[in-house]
């Protein structure tokens, strides 16, 4: 049966040196974004839907969760209302001191469980960088979405101009886990159309900041969607937490 979730945050200074102590080198840093995801979603949805995932995994693994950073390289969002956004750089050196913090604390594993796409490309460059410092140190950056084959469909499957944002998907994963927040009435479809060659700011896709077709979405598909996350991820934790590399 599941336990509850180790919230980080929520432990005392003793108490997370005794986890450590204990043998709990293992933690998990969840990211995403504080942007707009058209009118029918709040702002929090990035971050909310892995902070959600990373404490499912940790009822059952005991895997201490660090606080949700809630800010994310959005600059694609540029000329769109709300967003709130950090330069790459700069989420980059962020991520790498708090990771960089949390080797000093003694923690040796850490999975960087991301919400928002363009994260990985700097989160990417902060595990090479740690990496190079730091031999014993061993990182993954995750978007949950690509936890599985089959949630990379789900996700993907609903997009619009080949990029999924306030979809199906992610509406449903909101509607689970906090559908008071959720205005149905304004989840509209948006033209599919076809993946672009080049990269364009989000306004030039859509004028109403969303992608795909949210109009299906329920709190049932939400569930079954985080129930495939938390599900499709703790085996492959479990196996992470006694790998070791090929060579020394």
């Amino acid at each position: 049966m599941p336990g509850k979730a180790v919230v980080y945050d929520e432990l005392s200074a003793p108490a997370a040196q005794a986890l450590i102590d204990g043998g709990m080198r293992m933690a998990i840093l969840p990211t995403g974004a504080t942007e707009q995801h058209g009118p029918h979603l709040p702002l929090n949805v990035d971050y909310l839907c892995a902070y959600r995932i990373a404490l499912g995994v940790s009822e059952q693994l005991g895997i201490p969760v660090f606080p949700p950073l809630p800010f994310g390289h959005s600059g694609g969002h540029a000329g769109l209302p709300a967003t709130l956004s950090l330069r790459p750089e700069t989420f980059q050196r962020v991520i790498e001191e708090l990771c960089e913090w949390a080797y000093t604390t003694g923690f040796r594993k850490i999975l960087i469980l991301n919400g928002h796409l363009p994260n990985i490309a700097p989160l990417q460059c902060v595990i090479t960088n740690l990496c190079v410092a730091h031999p014993d140190f061993r990182l993954k950056a995750l978007s949950w979405w690509d936890i599985t084959a089959d949630l990379q469909k789900q996700m993907y499957g609903d997009s619009s101009y080949g990029f999924p944002h306030g979809n199906i998907v992610e509406t449903s994963m909101m509607r689970y886990f906090h559908d008071d927040l959720v205005d149905m009435s304004k989840a509209i479809k948006i033209e599919k159309g076809k993946p672009m060659f080049f990269a364009y700011l989000l306004r030039k896709l859509s004028k109403t900041g969303h992608m795909g077709d949210p109009s299906g979405s329920t709190v049932e598909l939400g569930e079954k969607l985080y129930r495939m996350a938390v599900d499709g991820l703790v085996p492959q934790i479990k196996a992470a937490l006694v790998e070791e590399p090929p060579y020394p």
